[in-house]
């Protein structure tokens, strides 16, 4: 419902934006909203967690993981839209082959979190808080690809919005983990060395393959910085 609110907003709103511009927009908007709630979500329970049970916890794991089914859609949508406004039209499975991390991303993390939030028992729900958290960055990130839509890729906020979310994503997505094996430790009064072993060997082996693919992300992006700034240097030798 989302979406279709927003395109139909954007189709209003700005009626010279071509078909891949909205729907690129929207994908960036409705995955923002998702952003927000998600970090609102992990924040409520990481901060009011009594002991380990908050409702919260169940109740946006509900609403969250169908969410990546669609997000593939979305993204499906709006790479289409960009190839169609070039001419080119190409088999959906070619497409989303095109973008094969992002939908690997969608569809090994739902493979791994909704196991982990089915069969935990009621437990942990601190730490689905903490694994909601990662989303904050996600505005920060759709910002950035609604401006270079928009063609203001090389405009002060594009770069100011860059920075912000290298420091989001990393310490959202990489140093939680740090904090989540702190928490783990002051609950059960055991030494930071010691916690990665005391945890289930589940935990541990999920929280491996998520913390690959954050690092993924982070040196990815790290890699364009590095590239942009080179870039840069070389335009004004």
């Amino acid at each position: 419902m989302s979406y279709v609110c927003v395109r139909s907003c954007l189709e209003r709103t700005w009626p010279r934006l071509t078909a891949a511009e909205k729907a690129v927009l929207t994908e960036c908007a409705v995955s923002s909203l998702q952003g927000v709630l998600a970090t609102w979500a992990g924040v409520t329970i990481v901060f009011n967690c009594n002991d380990v049970i908050h409702w919260l916890a169940d109740w946006y794991s509900g609403f969250c993981l169908p969410y990546f089914g669609y997000d593939i859609w979305a993204m499906y949508q709006s790479t289409s839209c960009q190839l169609a406004s070039s001419g080119v039209r190409l088999p959906w499975a070619t497409v989303l082959t095109n973008r094969g991390s992002m939908v690997a991303h969608h569809v090994i993390i739902p493979a791994i979190f909704l196991p982990a939030s089915l069969l935990r028992g009621g437990k942990g729900d601190f730490y689905v808080g903490c694994f909601f958290l990662y989303e904050a960055s996600t505005p920060l990130t759709n910002f950035r690809h609604a401006l270079s839509q928009l063609n203001m890729k090389e405009t002060g906020l594009y770069y100011a919005n860059g920075f912000l979310i290298l420091v989001t994503f990393f310490l959202w997505r990489i140093a939680i983990f740090p904090f989540m094996l702190w928490a783990y430790e002051q609950q059960y009064g055991l030494l930071l060395s010691d916690a990665p072993y005391r945890l289930p060997w589940k935990c541990s082996a999920g929280c491996a393959v998520v913390m690959t693919f954050q690092c993924y992300w982070f040196t990815k992006m790290l890699q364009i910085v590095h590239r942009t700034i080179r870039n840069k240097i070389l335009q004004q030798m």
